[in-house]
């Protein structure tokens, strides 16, 4: 990807609305991943956290997707996203899975705005000065960033 593409952290529970409703408003800001509008970064441990919850029984009785579908999907994330490895924790949040969307941004975090994509109104409440970067901006994506 060019240098100055735009970078994105995706919240599990985006992902897994994107995954089971393609043309919702979460899907679509999947589709400006597929389509290279932004660079999807992501952990080993994100990735273990989508495959746990897309598997969880109220979900696969609700939706009844099939594990090819989330291989596919899974191979997306994999082949064209960015994975990063955050070897510095940040510890702020209440969820620690929260805290590892921070920590990915933390760990590539350079001149550029980096996105956390979430409706968790946890994330929303940092402060900015919790975190010490001017330029880590969490913001709803889908609301707040045209492209």
């Amino acid at each position: 990807m060019p240098k100055n593409t735009l970078q994105g952290i995706i919240d599990t529970n985006v992902l897994i609305r994107a995954f089971l409703k393609s043309n919702g408003s979460d899907g679509l800001i999947f589709k400006k991943f597929l389509d290279k509008k932004f660079e999807l970064v992501y952990s080993d441990i994100t990735l273990k956290e989508f495959k746990k919850v897309v598997y969880y029984p109220r979900i696969l009785k609700r939706y009844n997707h099939k594990q090819d579908r989330v291989d596919r999907f899974i191979y997306n994330i994999v082949s064209i996203g960015k994975f990063v490895y955050a070897p510095k924790k940040v510890k702020i949040c209440r969820d620690p899975d929260d805290d590892e969307l921070l920590s990915i941004a933390k760990a590539i975090y350079h001149k550029n705005r980096i996105y956390i994509v979430s409706g968790d109104e946890d994330l929303h409440a940092i402060k900015k000065n919790k975190l010490s970067d001017k330029k880590l901006n969490l913001q709803r994506l889908s609301r707040q960033m045209s492209f």
